[in-house]
């Protein structure tokens, strides 16, 4: 079977979740040489991507060979000039793991037109996003790109602009917060969204971008394909909808607080008691 090459774009505004980039080895499953390693029959092994045809670049506005950084100080007052300090060309995660960056926004190779999927990690909600990020994304998205965001990558998309008019969700602890911001945006109480054919999607926090993607492999490459890598992935996917009410969500970590605050008087009790 032929596949036209399939260029995928990992944007990453630091320090990202790492969880949120998970979905992405779905992608790179779908390659012939991971089901070659997993010993699948030929008739799946003749519907696999070819290694050749098959790219992921890792993005972010310094690129591969300058000096990227991203501070745990960032704040929004922080000036753009103030953010190219740290380990050269590592972009960091929640994680402590530092991921390597192989392409500028600027570098040819990641122009509009030339990717395919452009998936965008979360990364603090409160970090400070570049105009030059956001004009990467709006170019991409004015050439056609799927854009997939997952968890808190819906901050770049909407200050990006890219999500006005459209049906989009975010994390549920931060959509009053999103609502707040980007009020253009028609935002929804959903495990991921999907806006028009293909397009824009957006998932919830985290683990929901792993059914977004899974979702969306077999919105791309329906049949055997997808349905092997999700099969072998193991993912069960999860309806669009949640099945708890988001008052019932919001409500279960009231109760995680409150649980917190008695377990805190029952310990410095104890501590007065050792005390006297």
């Amino acid at each position: 079977m032929t596949h036209p090459p399939l260029h995928i774009g990992i944007l990453l505004v630091p320090p990202i979740q790492l969880l949120d980039l998970a979905p992405i080895d779905l992608f790179a499953m779908l390659s012939h040489s991971y089901f070659s390693a997993c010993n699948l029959p030929a008739p799946l092994l003749a519907l696999a991507l070819p290694d050749a045809s098959l790219k992921i670049s890792y993005i972010a506005h310094t690129g591969p060979s300058t000096t990227s950084a991203f501070p745990e100080s960032t704040t929004s007052n922080t000036p753009e000039s103030d953010l190219a300090l740290g380990p050269p060309a590592l972009a960091p995660t929640t994680a402590h793991l530092n991921l390597e960056i192989t392409a500028a926004l600027t570098d040819p190779a990641v122009a509009p037109g030339h990717l395919d999927i452009l998936l965008i990690p979360g990364p603090l909600p409160d970090l400070p996003i570049l105009e030059v990020v956001c004009e990467f994304v709006r170019q991409h998205v004015g050439a056609g790109v799927d854009l997939l965001t997952v968890c808190t990558g819906v901050f770049v998309a909407a200050q990006a602009g890219v999500l006005d008019g459209r049906r989009a969700t975010g994390p549920r602890g931060v959509v009053g917060v999103l609502r707040e911001r980007f009020g253009s945006v028609v935002w929804v109480d959903r495990r991921w969204v999907r806006d028009g054919e293909g397009g824009v999607w957006t998932s919830g926090g985290i683990t929901n971008g792993m059914d977004m993607v899974a979702t969306y492999l077999r919105y791309r490459f329906p049949g055997a394909l997808s349905d092997t890598v999700i099969k072998m992935a193991e993912v069960e996917i999860r309806p669009e909808q949640y099945e708890q009410r988001k008052p019932v969500f919001m409500a279960s970590f009231v109760w995680l607080v409150f649980k917190a605050w008695v377990a805190g008087l029952v310990r410095g009790g104890k501590s007065k008691e050792k005390a006297s």
